[in-house]
């Protein structure tokens, strides 16, 4: 939250450098941020992509390449050499509660191409990319800043899957890997990720040969606090090979109040680890060396450009890449395009209330707080200005659009840390859509496609991929015919069909 806009972020970083080179071996800090695409930091200045879903559903590589030096060049002109991006986790799981749009697909060699080449676009932008989160949160229905999730998954299908996107990102140069607080009974029967020597040590150091930084995710996240003591977890955790702990503030179930007194109790707990012998010091020489060698990769002195940040070029780049990505999943009534002067009628499917949380649950920084549907209707206006609005309110309190008027219904969903978007009124929407115009509508989906599992009847159906303002432009050029849509889900859909490999 301190990164809120460009300039500020700059301001602070370079003082924050400054203490660090004042110091006796004037060693630079890792500055880090979670500028995934799907989360952000400086909303709205910065150019953030469409997320990672979209860009796998482009197919193309090279688009990721491109929107990760974007992202890369936007860190570093404020100061932040480190990204805590990309995800290399393969969504294979419907029902995850968490990463969705987060992952860039469902299939190994389609995530592997494409975490290889974010790393690439990372560095060529000026950051330090880290590949999370090992190994791998795609095959999970629980959230772990909720709870503690189990991966089912035998040792064949965990390599084969799960581990494959992070091998390549590891032999594309990634020197960093976050952990995940989940269980992997097959890899441990025991102890999550972050807590498992076998996981950290025998398979990710030994296996898969890494010899970058082991970073942990937030030792905040209920997963932890709820299941391991917070002291002795940090001891175990750099026991287990993990070279850097996180502790995050993060916003839900928390007094933010005690953040600076659980970091001091974390540190003294180690140091009296050490003293007692529970912890050896060669373990943290260890650490502190693979630390150093990293930041020996820092440029020594970056150059700030607040000003870089949402340039001109950097929006044309999310939003190219977001019209590669549009999808058309549904089309039994060839309704697109539309004219531009056709009566034309919105539909939101989303209560107002439900908004209300987007900005509340983060840990990570100022994210979107705009309603997809509003950047949506905003880009559509621009294009036809007396397109009619309808609230999911008022379609729910009996509202129809009027005669003969277009129709399109936008569907959304958020990553809420904590927490999840409303999307209780949808169904009940749609379904009085359908009955209204005898199913002539066309839903266009600013999220992942997994909704369409419970709406069967829907026979005309638009995804993006994304709740990104770059998304909502490219959707509403494809619904007036200003461009084509060539992406394929990269996810398989339950019931309506298999992803691009």
């Amino acid at each position: 939250d301190n990164l809120p806009e460009p300039q500020v972020a700059a301001a602070l970083t370079s003082q924050i450098q400054g203490f660090a080179a004042n110091t006796r071996l004037a060693i630079p800090l890792l500055l880090g941020a979670d500028q995934e695409g799907a989360w952000s930091v400086m909303y709205p200045a910065s150019s953030t992509g469409p997320g990672n879903m979209a860009l796998g559903a482009t197919g193309q590589p090279e688009d990721t390449q491109a929107m990760y030096r974007v992202i890369g060049r936007e860190l570093a002109a404020t100061g932040v050499n480190t990204l805590l991006a990309p995800c290399a986790d393969c969504n294979s799981n419907p029902h995850n509660a968490i990463i969705g749009v987060r992952s860039f697909g469902e299939h190994p060699e389609r995530v592997g191409a494409m975490v290889e080449a974010a790393v690439r676009g990372a560095f060529e932008g000026g950051a330090i990319p880290v590949l999370k989160h090992f190994p791998g949160h795609g095959d999970t229905t629980s959230d772990s800043h909720r709870g503690l999730p189990t991966v089912m998954r035998n040792r064949d299908e965990l390599f084969a899957i799960d581990l494959y996107p992070f091998a390549r990102g590891i032999a594309a140069g990634a020197p960093v890997v976050m952990t995940a607080h989940i269980l992997f009974p097959a890899l441990d029967p025991e102890r999550p990720a972050t807590l498992s020597p076998l996981i950290l040590g025998d398979v990710l150091r030994g296996e898969m040969g890494f010899e970058g930084v082991i970073l942990t995710d937030s030792m905040n996240m209920q997963a932890m606090r709820r299941n391991y003591d917070p002291r002795q977890s940090a001891v175990d955790a750099l026991a287990a090979g993990v070279d850097m702990i996180m502790l995050a503030e993060e916003h839900y179930n928390f007094d933010r109040s005690a953040y600076l007194k659980n970091q001091v109790a974390l540190i003294e707990a180690v140091k009296a680890a050490v003293r007692s012998g529970q912890l050896a010091e060669a373990r943290l020489d260890d650490a502190v060396r693979r630390i150093l060698l990293l930041k020996e990769r820092l440029p020594a002195e970056p150059a700030l450009d607040p000003a870089a940040v949402g340039s001109a070029g950097h929006r044309a780049v999310e939003v190219a890449v977001s019209r590669d990505a549009l999808a058309v999943i549904r089309a039994a009534d060839a309704l697109l395009p539309f004219a531009k002067d056709r009566p034309l009628t919105l539909v939101n499917t989303a209560l107002r209330a439900a908004y209300e949380h987007l900005g509340e649950t983060r840990g990570i920084g100022p994210n979107q707080t705009d309603a997809a549907f509003d950047l949506f209707t905003a880009a559509v206006q621009r294009r036809a200005p007396g397109a009619f609005i309808l609230s999911a309110e008022d379609v729910l309190n009996g509202v129809c659009p009027a005669p003969g008027s277009a129709v399109i219904a936008v569907t959304e969903n958020h990553p809420l840390p904590g927490t999840d978007f409303d999307q209780s009124a949808k169904h009940d929407v749609l379904r009085a859509l359908d009955e209204n115009v005898n199913g002539k509508f066309v839903v266009v989906a600013l999220r992942d496609p997994y909704e369409l599992e419970d709406l069967p009847f829907i026979r005309n159906y638009v995804c993006a991929f994304s709740s990104r303002a770059c998304a909502a432009e490219a959707a509403a050029e494809l619904v007036f015919g200003e461009t084509r849509a060539p992406g394929v889900s990269p996810v398989s859909i339950p019931g309506a069909g298999t992803a691009a490999r």
